[in-house]
């Protein structure tokens, strides 16, 4: 026990070597797990501000109306994360993953065939046992959320996905805590889970299991 508590003590005086999260604001994350949790829904709750919005070829605002690239270009500026303006070019930016790894926030690339070039791209808004839906402006019903199986026009196209976040953005947007490691325990912590793992379990002594009964009528 002497060396447990001459460990614990030597690891309470040393230096800090990571932030001190209690200095963190309540309302900011303070992992890159948090962080990135938080975006996706704030993104999502952004974009569905402009629910029913009509599309306009070309548009890149609220006030002129949206295309599809419009749309995502103009969501994620929001967010200060900056991405092409074509659809074709924004195919061409961040990290490609698999359908089924698409997250809320990633970007869906629409090909009419698979060796033809990029002519759509959405923004997935969830991906589940319900499908895969997706949050975009197109031309017969604008900014409009669909399901990727429910609809014969959207499932027969070729579609890839791609995640347009990095760190560097949540670090952008929510602070370098996010990059943090947690705190080392504390003397005390150590010394606890030193001390539970002494312990023998309670209810089992020389291999023969204890109960308790309780006595007389008030069982």
């Amino acid at each position: 026990m002497l060396e447990v508590l001459t460990t614990c003590l030597a690891l309470a005086n040393c230096a800090p070597t990571t932030l001190n999260l209690t200095s963190i604001p309540a309302d900011l994350p303070t992992t890159v797990a948090e962080a990135e949790k938080r975006l996706r829904k704030d993104v999502l709750d952004y974009a569905q501000l402009y629910m029913g919005l009509p599309y306009r070829y070309g548009g890149t605002s609220p006030v002129s109306g949206f295309d599809c690239s419009g749309f995502t270009s103009y969501i994620m500026a929001h967010f200060k994360v900056s991405i092409s303006r074509s659809s074709r070019d924004q195919e061409g930016q961040g990290e490609k993953i698999d359908l089924n790894e698409a997250q809320p926030g990633d970007l869906l690339f629409f090909r009419r065939s698979a060796n033809s070039r990029v002519f759509h791209v959405a923004m997935v808004y969830s991906n589940d046992q319900d499908g895969l839906k997706f949050i975009h402006s197109c031309c017969s019903k604008g900014i409009a959320i669909d399901n990727l199986k429910e609809s014969s026009y959207w499932n027969a196209k070729s579609v890839s996905a791609r995640r347009i976040v990095h760190k560097a953005d949540l670090v952008s947007l929510y602070g370098p805590q996010i990059m943090q490691v947690a705190p080392a325990p504390t003397a005390t912590q150590v010394v606890t889970a030193q001390l539970e793992e002494k312990i023998e379990p309670i209810g089992l002594i020389a291999g023969i299991e204890t109960r308790c009964f309780a006595a007389g009528p008030n069982r």
